[in-house]
């Protein structure tokens, strides 16, 4: 009995490293840059200025950068210059298949810098692929936390 009262106790130990492990996605989500419009720039900055205020401490070193969806892209807003790059890109292969032209597919991405409290770039980033909100992704030069439009948490 007590036996397996120990294996009960020792079990979570195996399964606690793997729930705090933070596996960074190293595929590059990015296609090109975009330009969001000022008002889409400012609210983003501010969306990810209180998101980092009401979970800086959870995140601690992890939020250095954080990625917030600034914008929604249409199909028409992509240029032909572009189109290699989404052919060759490592996410977003999907975007050749009909059903990827819907609105609300691709987005603009923003990387917002904690420590400046301001957007690491002047330019957004054109993603097609989302990685899983929480999780570390790859956009361009900077892994950062991506937080989708960082209103929900």
């Amino acid at each position: 009995m007590s036996r397996y009262i120990l294996i009960f106790l020792a079990l979570p130990l195996f399964e606690w490293s793997t729930l705090l492990a933070q596996e960074v996605n190293t595929r590059n989500y990015v296609v090109g840059t975009y330009d969001a419009t000022i008002n889409e720039a400012r609210i983003a900055e501010v969306r990810a200025w209180r998101y980092w205020l009401k979970n800086r401490v959870r995140l601690g070193e992890r939020g250095h950068y954080l990625a917030i969806t600034a914008a929604t892209l249409m199909p028409g807003d992509i240029v032909e210059v572009l189109w290699h790059n989404m052919i060759n890109t490592q996410t977003g292969a999907g975007f050749l298949l009909p059903s990827a032209w819907n609105p609300g597919r691709m987005h603009c991405v923003m990387i917002y810098d904690t420590q400046s409290a301001r957007f690491a770039t002047d330019h957004g980033f054109i993603v097609i692929e989302t990685p899983h909100r929480g999780t570390l992704a790859r956009f361009g030069d900077y892994i950062a936390l991506y937080i989708d439009t960082g209103s929900f948490w």
